[in-house]
C-alpha cells in the first residue's frame, strides 16, 4: 500500500511587517504644495500735468512659497514698459519703468499662475499740461482810437499748472506789428499800454500767452485809429517857425513872443496835414508875464491857398487881415484867438474873449464869446471839436461855443499857432499839441 506524504510550508516570522499591509509614509513627503503669491505696488500710477509725457516705476515681488510664471507683462494705451523675467521665485522683486512719451491713459497688465489673483491691472495715466487762457478785456470790440493819450491794454490770463506771474502776455498790431509786454501778476491780470505814434485806419489787436510748454492761447479785436498827431512824436524839422517863434529846446516847446513890444511869430507843424472840416485839437496854451497884448491864435491853414505862414500885426495877432487894425495879410482857412488887449473899435469887448474867423477876416467873426482873466494865471488848456458846420470850443473844461457856424471848411490844413505884442508886451507858449483827424466811422 503506498502512502502520500503532505509537504510542510515554511512559516516566515511578521515582526517588521503588519498584517494590515500598510506603509507609513514619511512626514516629508505629506507637506502641502508651494504657492505663488505676487504682490504688484502701486496698482495706480497717476503724472501730473507736464509738457510731454513721463516715467514711473511698477514693483512686482513673489512673496509666495513657489516660483511665480508671469505669462504675459504688456503696457497698453499710451504706456510701454521695460521687459518683464518669465519667472519670479520665491521672495524675488524687480522693478519695472513704464513711460509714455505724450501723455495720456493706459494700463499695465500682469498675469501669473498666482492663484488668487491671476490678472492684475495698473492703472496708468499722465496728464497732459493744458494750455492758458485768455480773455481781453481792454480795448473793447470797434473802439475808435484818438490821438491824446495812450491806448489801456488789460488782459485776464488763467493756467492751472503754471504760475501766472512767470508768463508774459504780447500784444501785435496786424499793421504796426509789436505794440507790448504785460506780464500778468499773480491773479492774473496783464495791464499795459500801447502808445503814439500809431497808423491811421483799421487795426486788428491780437494779444497772446504761451506757457513753458509751447501751449498758447489768444485772443483778437478789432480797432480803428483816428489821424493825426501828438507834437511830441513830430520831427521838430516838420516845424515851420516866422518872426519871433522859435523852439524852446530847454523847456521843450514853442515860444510865439517874448515879453518885447512889436513881435509877431507863428509856428506850423508841417509834416501832416489833415482835414479843415473834420478835426479834434487839443493843446496848453500860457499868456503872461507882460504888460497885457495882445493874444495868440489857433490856425487851420488852407495848404491850397497859403502863401505865408505869417499874418498882421496889432489886433491881427499875427493871423489877420483886412481891419484898419492891422496890416495883414490875413491867413486863408479859420482861426480862433484868444484876445487879451482891447482894440476899441474893433474888438467887440474890453475883457479877454474868443473869436472864431474864416480867412483871418477879424472884421466879420463868426462867432465870439467872453472869457475869464487869461493872463498871468498859469496854463490853461484848449479843446476844439470841428464837425462842420458844428464848432466846439473848450477852455480849460468849460465850453465857450457849441454851434453851427456855416463857413469854408473842406480844405487840407496844417495846425499851427500866432501870437503878437505891441506897445503893451505879453510872453505866448504852447505845449502838448495833439491833433486828432476823424476818418473811422462812428
Amino acid at each position: 500500500m503506498r502512502v502520500w506524504m503532505m509537504p510542510v510550508l515554511g512559516l516566515v516570522a511578521c515582526s517588521e511587517v503588519g498584517f494590515s499591509g500598510k506603509v507609513e509614509a514619511d512626514p516629508a513627503d505629506t507637506a502641502e504644495p508651494g504657492v505663488p503669491d505676487l504682490r504688484v505696488e502701486p496698482r495706480d500710477i497717476e503724472l501730473g500735468p507736464r509738457c510731454t509725457g513721463g516715467e514711473s516705476s511698477v514693483t512686482l515681488t513673489n512673496e509666495g512659497t513657489a516660483d511665480a510664471l508671469l505669462t504675459e507683462v504688456i503696457a497698453t494705451g499710451a504706456w510701454s514698459s521695460d521687459p518683464a523675467p518669465e519667472v519670479l521665485a520665491p521672495g524675488q522683486s524687480i522693478v519695472l519703468a513704464v513711460r509714455t512719451e505724450a501723455g495720456g491713459t493706459g494700463s499695465l497688465r500682469v498675469a501669473s499662475n498666482d492663484p488668487d489673483e491671476p490678472e492684475i491691472l495698473v492703472s496708468l495715466d499722465s496728464l497732459p499740461d493744458q494750455p492758458p487762457t485768455l480773455t481781453l478785456l481792454r480795448p473793447t470790440s470797434g473802439e475808435v482810437l484818438g490821438q491824446a493819450a495812450p491806448v489801456s491794454l488789460h488782459a485776464r490770463v488763467t493756467d492751472e499748472e503754471t504760475p501766472l506771474e512767470t508768463l508774459l502776455v504780447q500784444w501785435f498790431s496786424d499793421i504796426d506789428g509789436y505794440v507790448a509786454d504785460t506780464p500778468p501778476t499773480s491773479d492774473g491780470e496783464a495791464i499795459g499800454e500801447w502808445f503814439n505814434p500809431r497808423t491811421e485806419g483799421d487795426h486788428t489787436l491780437r494779444a497772446v500767452v504761451t506757457d513753458a510748454c509751447g501751449q498758447s492761447a489768444e485772443a483778437t479785436v478789432g480797432l480803428c485809429q483816428q489821424a493825426g498827431y501828438d507834437e511830441e512824436v513830430l520831427d521838430l524839422e516838420g516845424w515851420i517857425f516866422s518872426g519871433s517863434a522859435r523852439w524852446d529846446e530847454v523847456e521843450e516847446r514853442v515860444e510865439l513872443t517874448t515879453t518885447t513890444e512889436n513881435q509877431v511869430g507863428s509856428a506850423f507843424t508841417t509834416d501832416v496835414a489833415v482835414g479843415g472840416d473834420n478835426v479834434e485839437i487839443e493843446f496848453l496854451f500860457y499868456i503872461g508875464d507882460g504888460t497885457g497884448a495882445d493874444g495868440i491864435s489857433l490856425t487851420a491853414l488852407d495848404t491850397t491857398r497859403a502863401v505865408s505862414y505869417l499874418g498882421g500885426t496889432g489886433c491881427g495877432i499875427g493871423y489877420g487881415g483886412d481891419a484898419p487894425c492891422t496890416a495883414g495879410p490875413a491867413l486863408p482857412g479859420w482861426s480862433i484867438e484868444v484876445d487879451t488887449y482891447f482894440n476899441d473899435g474893433q474888438d467887440p469887448t474890453p475883457l479877454d474873449h474868443l473869436m472864431f474867423t474864416f480867412d483871418g477876416d477879424v472884421d466879420d467873426p463868426a462867432i465870439w464869446a467872453e472869457l475869464p482873466e487869461m493872463e498871468d494865471t498859469g496854463w490853461h488848456s484848449m479843446r476844439v471839436v470841428v464837425a462842420a458846420p458844428r464848432v466846439l470850443i473848450e477852455i480849460d473844461g468849460v465850453t465857450y461855443v457849441d454851434a453851427d457856424l456855416p463857413g469854408h471848411y473842406d480844405f487840407p490844413a496844417v495846425v499851427g499857432f500866432t501870437a503878437g505884442t505891441g506897445g503893451a508886451t505879453n510872453t505866448h507858449l504852447i505845449d502838448s499839441l495833439v491833433v486828432t483827424e476823424f476818418i473811422c466811422p462812428e
